[in-house]
């Protein structure tokens, strides 16, 4: 039996749907059982965590040895000489919320301008 399973329920006597339902003592979990969602009786005690639990430790043994392999080299990226050169990577570019400016020039830019005087941050 699982959650969701359509039974007739053998405490009520209606066609009904096992709900998982945690029983509780105190604030703390005791146990998770399957009950009615007609009457709340319970029908059946759910499996047990602890082979749950085992499956998954060894899904989190697998995903560990991916991981721990070598991380591959990506692909290395060079600059060109094409390359253009906006406002924002500038070393005479000042931002703001309500206004960038170039220093040099003493005027406003937009950050992805392409400035002739450029000097890299």
């Amino acid at each position: 039996m699982k959650p969701g399973q359509q039974l007739k329920c053998p405490h009520c006597g209606k066609d009904c749907f096992l709900v998982k339902k945690s029983l509780m003592d105190g604030w703390t979990k005791v146990g998770d059982i399957l009950a009615c969602s007609c009457c709340s009786a319970k029908i059946a005690d759910l499996e047990d965590e602890k082979t749950k639990a085992s499956d998954i430790d060894s899904k989190f043994s697998s995903l560990e040895n991916l991981l721990s392999e070598k991380k591959k080299e990506g692909p290395k990226i060079e600059s060109s000489e094409d390359e253009k050169h906006f406002c924002r990577d500038c070393i005479h570019f000042v931002a703001h919320p309500f206004l960038s400016r170039c220093e040099l020039r003493k005027k406003n830019v937009n950050p992805m301008n392409d400035c002739p005087e450029f000097k890299k941050k």
